[in-house]
This record gives C-alpha cells, sequence and structure tokens, in this order.
C-alpha cells in the first residue's frame, strides 16, 4: 500500500453513486467473495438485528464506484470518509441509499487487504483546524481490478433519490455547515420539483467546451489548483440554504461552469453553438445600494492603488470583491474577517493582505 502523502488533496465520500452495469456487480461480488472476512460477509452464521434497507453488498457496491470515479479524476485524489458510527444516519434525506456503520469495518477490511490506501482521522475538538476524517482512495490492487473492469466512467450514474434541496446549520470553524433534517412543506416540494425540471433540461442538453481535447479544466490560481471535469454528472445542480434558515442563501450549486473563470465560460457552447455570458458587474452591492435608494456610480471593488500599491492590482481587486461577498453573507464583521482569511492556504498573501482593513 502506498502513502497518502497530502490528505487535505480529497473531497467527502458522495453515498450517491450507482450502477446497474453487469460488469459492476462482478467486480463487486468479486471484492465481496474474495476480500472481505467471513463475518463480515456473513459466513459465519446468520446475521442478528434487523435487515438493512440496503444489503451491505450494495453498500459495498456504492464505496467501490465512488473510489473509481476518484481515481479516473485524480489517482492522487482520496475520499475522505468518517469512522464514527454516529456520523451514518441510514434514515436520513440526505442518505436516499441508506449506507450504514457496516461501511466502517469494510473499509477497515478493504485496507487490511491490500486494497485501499488509508490515512488515518484526527480530531483535536470542537471546531480545531487540525480535524479531519479518515481518508481513503484505491490501491495500487484496486486500480489494477478498475483497469481491467469492463465498465466505463459513463456507467456509473446517480441513485435518483439524491436530495437536491439543502438546508445547513452556521457554519463553523473549518467545516462546511452542518446538514440538517427538515420537513417538507409545499414550498420545498414545489422548489424540488423545479430543480428536477431544470436538472432533466441539463440532462437533455450538451454543455461543452469545444476547444478541449480533454474535457476536463486544470485550474491554477491564487487559492488552489484543481481540476474541473466536464460530464453530464457534473452539470447536476442542487439549491443551499444556510444558517438554519429558509430565507438565508437558496444558491444553485454543482454545475461546471461555476468552477471556471470568464475566459473558459466564454468558450462554452450549448448544443453544439455558441453562447453568451451576461455579466453584472457587482451584482451584489448593486442590489444594496438599489435597496438603500441609491445608484452604484463605480466598480465597488476597486480601491485606491495608493493602499495596496505593492500588489498587483487585479489580485487586489479580486481579494477585495471575495472579501465584500464573504461579508455579505456573515453574521458579523469578525466572522467575515475569519472566514475570509480561512480560505487562504498557509502563507498565502489573502492572509494578511487585508489585515489593516480589519
Amino acid at each position: 500500500m502506498a502513502e497518502i502523502d497530502n490528505p487535505k488533496h480529497s473531497r467527502p465520500i458522495d453515498v450517491h453513486r450507482w450502477s446497474d452495469h453487469p460488469e459492476v456487480k462482478a467486480l463487486v461480488d468479486r471484492i465481496w467473495d474474495g476480500y472481505l472476512p467471513p463475518e463480515i460477509v456473513g459466513k459465519q452464521g446468520p446475521r442478528t438485528g434487523p435487515k438493512p434497507k440496503t444489503s451491505f453488498r450494495k453498500q459495498l457496491r456504492v464505496l467501490i464506484l465512488d473510489l473509481y470515479v476518484a481515481w479516473l479524476d485524480d489517482p492522487e485524489l482520496s475520499i475522505g470518509v468518517s469512522m464514527s458510527s454516529n456520523s451514518w444516519q441510514t434514515n436520513s434525506r440526505y442518505n436516499a441509499l441508506h449506507l450504514s456503520k457496516k461501511l466502517i469495518p469494510i473499509i477497515t477490511a478493504l485496507h487490511a487487504a491490500d486494497l485501499l490506501d488509508m490515512a488515518k482521522g484526527s480530531y483535536a475538538g470542537p471546531g480545531a483546524r487540525g480535524n479531519r476524517t479518515t481518508r481513503i482512495r484505491a490501491s495500487e490492487e484496486l486500480q489494477l481490478m478498475f483497469r481491467e473492469a469492463k465498465f466505463i466512467r459513463d456507467d456509473v450514474t446517480r441513485f435518483k433519490g439524491e436530495e437536491i434541496i439543502i438546508l445547513r446549520d452556521n457554519k463553523e470553524a473549518n467545516r462546511i455547515g452542518k446538514e440538517l433534517e427538515y420537513e417538507d412543506t409545499a414550498e420545498t416540494n414545489a422548489m424540488r420539483e423545479d430543480l428536477q425540471s431544470y436538472n432533466a433540461l441539463l440532462a437533455g442538453s450538451f454543455i461543452d467546451i469545444a476547444t478541449l481535447q480533454v474535457p476536463v479544466i486544470q485550474r491554477d490560481h491564487e487559492i488552489e489548483a484543481s481540476r474541473v471535469q466536464i460530464h453530464p454528472e457534473t452539470s447536476r445542480t442542487r439549491r443551499v440554504f444556510s444558517r438554519s434558515d429558509w430565507r438565508m442563501n437558496g444558491r444553485f450549486y454543482g454545475g461546471w461552469w461555476q468552477g471556471i473563470n470568464d475566459d473558459w465560460r466564454s468558450k462554452i457552447f450549448l448544443d453544439d453553438q455558441p453562447t453568451i455570458e451576461v455579466d453584472f458587474k457587482g451584482l451584489h452591492v448593486a442590489m444594496l445600494y438599489a435597496k438603500a435608494g441609491e445608484d452604484m456610480v463605480s466598480d465597488p471593488y476597486n480601491i485606491p492603488p495608493t493602499i495596496y500599491s505593492a500588489y498587483p492590482s487585479e489580485l487586489v481587486r479580486k481579494l477585495v470583491k471575495q472579501l465584500v461577498l464573504t461579508a455579505i453573507n456573515a453574521k458579523d464583521k469578525s466572522s467575515a474577517y475569519r472566514a475570509f482569511r480561512e480560505g487562504f492556504p498557509s502563507g498565502h498573501v489573502g492572509k494578511t493582505l487585508m489585515s489593516t482593513a480589519a
């Protein structure tokens, strides 16, 4: 097994991967029968307790599929997965396939069988910067199975019951807000139906960048370097509400075009036709001006060049814009500065450039 040198190069496990392809089932059966111990697969007598809503073998299928997709996206990419039984709520609306804490011993057994590379998680207390879940990725042996498998990326889909209307609580340090359970209302049902129709429209459209030879954009900017995959799956959207309040946020997330710059967006084709992006300068600030009955007469993100003359004006404008947008969505001044600085890695100019503004 190889070491996971950079556990931060990861994403959370996706619990809604699915495929009914017979070769997917064959690979999962091979792993289930050949690599998992008898106490997991139930060869030491009948299982006790209630019957799981989703069989353990099918739960393994979800895990293997997500490892496969991560490997295709980037062989160095890890998946973050909680090894705490309290994290697996089978009745959660955000866990439509009812994955359970049984995945914990399955992951442990796959690691012991040399099918997974692993970096164990750490916990130093609530909100601690060093907190992270366990990271896993396909080992060389499992990667070899993927290479030999007779299915492809397009054979991996998403479970149709996946929740797309998300309600989150307040964000704490170093984490995205926790997803909250809620009771459906006529309003949430209407939002879900509208978004399902929109996603169906996206699924029936061919959205692409025609100049790309490979459907991947490698972003490399001041904050991070990452890959944007152009694929029908990354054209789906969801709505996310914040602060435990249906009046907060409600933005649409998920479309791959949201993760690229305006130069790349100008190259997008829709059903083989070029597109035009309408750009509203300073839209959020302009809305605040309008609410106050005032006119916005200049670029709200440009500040006098003498203040930060040592830095490129383009970088300063970008950082000012990020700070302003963070502040609009923050509950107070101190949390705005904290959230802004947490968005940058150690040593980045964004950690200190705006310190005088505080």
